[in-house]
């Protein structure tokens, strides 16, 4: 059975952990991990062969060749998915980035600005509502695999209550294992190392640590910090293996145009890496977090707990409706067509959002935070709401700067009892909501209403009397 990704590629994490780990490392020592991270991580391994294979990427239920973040074309479980504990989704409420990590207003402008801009979720603290804020799943990979090596949480099984929390790390063992590797500062911020340095990747035995091995990140020449790994060392390449049209050196694991970053387009619209040895193999952190979960759970409970992701949380993906994001209006780069789509640029220098799917408002199934949505935008000018999340979008590039829908005149109030009924919340594919009840014109509903508010008040009169 094809299994979760079918792509960590335990052979390289391999070859990077002894690169990271020197000459400091025994020969047994090696050997061993080389028998833990092999067997750990295989049920994310396939044939490399393949990786070009168009009749066997359509075959695959995740294909092997990974460009683009959008759906379907890069579809893949997302971290809601996972249901990766410490993730903090924003909900779909028609805002951009719905469904991701940033969380904007139901009044903040998408076009002009982007939605990287809203931040994630930060506490000082672990013990509010929402305990740690936003943990990248990274880290929380880098803890559990630390963790698992250095063999300080007692046993394994202990990690898991099926019952509670099925075939996933219970979140009251995951975060006391990201504090002891990843302490809050004194004054109870975050600071979180980059999957691509050392600091922040997954653990081996002896204490060590290595670059995530499948993150690729865009970093490259000057731009390289020290302890990082950058298209130099994951891609033996330079600078010049660019596209001329890319913008080089942003940090990312995505690969933006020089006028999408010019624009201030959200990193994660631009495609991950497309060329090179390794075009097309990035992985997210929080699908590697699943597999060596899957993989843990299979051995502790392998009566409740299957080999494979899809035998577990995934049986049922995608799920209806799906938590795909919303992306912004895409085209091909001039002289480039078969290179992935990047993010459309108008006249103006601007960037267009919603794109072609629309924004993409539903009621997606996860966990999701909405105190930042419902209150009010402090970035640039605010919006009426969902004046973005509209079906057409051809015609955007009239005014980049005018977004709002045209004014039409409203026709005259008909008289009530001329008045059409409006269908039921339910009918008409709307969940039900107070502002559903106000806008209805069933008199007899209001009358039942305002009657039985008035038999309530009178009562409470001759009781207090």
């Amino acid at each position: 059975m094809i299994t979760l990704y079918n792509n960590f590629r335990h052979l390289r994490l391999i070859q990077h952990a002894e690169r990271s780990m020197g000459s400091v490392v025994s020969d047994q020592m090696v050997s061993r991990r080389r028998s833990s991270l092999a067997s750990a991580l295989s049920i994310l391994n396939h044939a490399r062969s393949s990786l070009n294979d168009v009749a066997t990427c359509q075959a695959w239920r995740f294909g092997p060749r990974y460009d683009v973040g959008s759906y379907p074309l890069g579809g893949y479980p997302t971290d809601v998915d996972t249901r990766y504990p410490f993730y903090y989704a924003s909900a779909f409420m028609g805002q951009a980035c719905a469904g991701g990590n940033a969380h904007c207003s139901f009044d903040f402008d998408g076009t002009t600005h982007g939605c990287q801009e809203c931040g994630k979720i930060v506490t000082d603290n672990d013990d509010g509502p929402n305990g740690p804020g936003h943990v990248p799943p990274h880290i929380g990979l880098a803890s559990l695999t630390r963790a698992y090596y250095d063999g300080g949480f007692g046993d394994v099984a202990s990690w898991f209550d099926y019952s509670q929390n099925g075939c996933r790390v219970l979140p009251n063992t995951l975060l006391p294992m990201i504090r002891k590797y990843f302490p809050r500062n004194e004054d109870g911020s975050n600071s979180y190392p980059g999957p691509f340095t050392v600091d922040g990747g997954p653990g081996g035995p002896g204490s060590v640590s290595y670059p995530y091995p499948l993150e690729f990140v865009n970093l490259v020449g000057d731009s390289c910090p020290a302890g990082a790994e950058c298209y130099e060392q994951h891609s033996e390449g330079t600078a010049d293996d660019f596209p001329d049209y890319l913008q080089p050196g942003h940090g990312s694991p995505h690969y933006c145009s020089k006028e999408a970053k010019g624009a201030g387009v959200n990193n994660d619209w631009c495609p991950y890496i497309f060329f090179g040895p390794n075009r097309g193999q990035y992985r997210h952190p929080h699908i590697a977090f699943a597999a060596v979960e899957t993989w843990l759970a299979n051995k502790v409970m392998p009566d409740k707990c299957g080999p494979t992701w899809d035998d577990n949380d995934g049986k049922t993906y995608p799920y209806t409706p799906d938590n795909s994001i919303a992306f912004p209006k895409m085209s091909s780069v001039e002289g480039h067509e078969s290179d992935p789509k990047q993010p459309t640029i108008t006249a103006e220098g601007g960037f267009i959002w919603p794109g072609d799917e629309g924004c993409k408002r539903k009621p997606a199934l996860g966990s999701f935070v909405m105190s930042k949505y419902l209150t009010p935008t402090t970035i640039g000018v605010g919006i009426p709401e969902l004046s973005l999340c509209t079906d057409d979008h051809d015609d955007h590039g009239a005014d980049e700067h005018d977004h709002a829908e045209p004014e039409v005149e409203s026709p005259p109030a008909a008289a009530p009892e001329d008045a059409a009924p409006v269908a039921a919340p339910e009918e008409s594919g709307e969940a039900p909501s107070s502002r559903s009840l106000r806008q209805t014109t069933d008199n007899v509903h209001q009358f039942t209403l305002y009657f039985g508010g008035l038999v309530l008040a009178a009562g409470g009169y001759f009781l207090a009397n």
